[in-house]
């Protein structure tokens, strides 16, 4: 099954699709959050569950947002860079339009902008990394990114593993936090440390512990643009039988998804199923054979 960062993807194409202009795509966007979020969905975080609270209490999606710079912006961030991969004004206006939905804290932006812009760079199959770091570089407001990115330059310069990246930035040892600047750090490090190889570079990002939807979510949908689709693992894309978004409602020859997410009240019944899945998968981990 899907986590809410595949879902917030997909809503976040559908909206592109039907709206060419930040505000209206921020309203379509808002709206199919509010839906979203009726549904009940499991794991959602605090402050995106906060903000759509806030929508369905009638506040605009202009200031609907909380003050936090947790990771929800960073998961319609990618899909926006690629879709503007060519207009860098688009690409900046409508990632803030789809920030504020839901976070207004500056470094929610600031970091939904840089992982937009790297999957821009890597729609233009772009090889040389530090023509990326350049790119990123005017984007770069808070010293906490700008001192991840350091860290990230040092550590891919000494070929240091990814979860060896991760216990340098962390707030400790196995654990990447919802934090914007600790998951766009961890995603990007894991992307560019074995970039080419999908496979590794989710499983890596996995192994790295904390947030591991997100970050790997992040991670994963940077390393997708460069990978073709009969090179991602068979048995990934088999063994995905979640409703609506599968892997053939999400290959799309067309180039629209023609999806309609979210579809309430049927999403009730599928987090209900997602849940139950998940609480039992994490009982099942306490006893042997571990």
């Amino acid at each position: 099954m899907v986590s809410d960062d595949t879902e917030h993807a997909v809503m976040t194409v559908l909206s592109l699709e039907r709206n060419p202009c930040p505000q209206s795509f921020s309203i379509d966007l808002a709206k199919r959050i509010r839906w979203w979020f009726a549904g009940v969905p499991a794991g959602i975080g605090l402050a995106t569950a906060r903000a759509s609270l806030k929508l369905w209490s009638g506040v605009p999606p202009s200031r609907s947002g909380v003050h936090s710079a947790g990771n929800g912006p960073l998961m319609r961030a990618p899909v926006i860079g690629a879709w503007f991969s060519t207009d860098s004004e688009a690409r900046s206006a409508f990632v803030e339009a789809s920030t504020r939905i839901t976070h207004k804290d500056p470094r929610a932006c600031e970091t939904a902008k840089i992982v937009a812009e790297s999957a821009a760079w890597a729609v233009e199959s772009g090889t040389d990394v530090e023509t990326l770091f350049s790119r990123l570089a005017p984007l770069v407001e808070s010293e906490e990114m700008e001192s991840r990115l350091t860290g990230l330059r040092e550590g891919l310069s000494r070929g240091i593993e990814v979860g060896d990246f991760t216990d340098s930035i962390g707030r400790r040892a196995g654990f990447v936090s919802g934090f914007a600047p600790d998951t766009a750090a961890v995603a990007l490090f894991s992307w560019l440390r074995h970039r080419g190889d999908f496979r590794k570079i989710v499983t890596s990002t996995i192994l790295a512990g904390g947030d591991t939807d997100t970050v790997a979510f992040v991670a994963g949908s940077l390393g997708g643009i460069d990978t073709a689709l009969s090179d991602l693992p068979p048995e990934w894309l088999s063994g995905l039988r979640d409703y609506p978004i599968n892997a053939n409602s999400l290959m799309c020859p067309d180039g629209s998804l023609g999806l309609r997410f979210p579809n309430w009240p049927i999403s009730v019944i599928r987090n209900t199923a997602f849940l139950a899945i998940v609480l039992a998968h994490g009982f099942r981990r306490l006893f042997p054979p571990y």
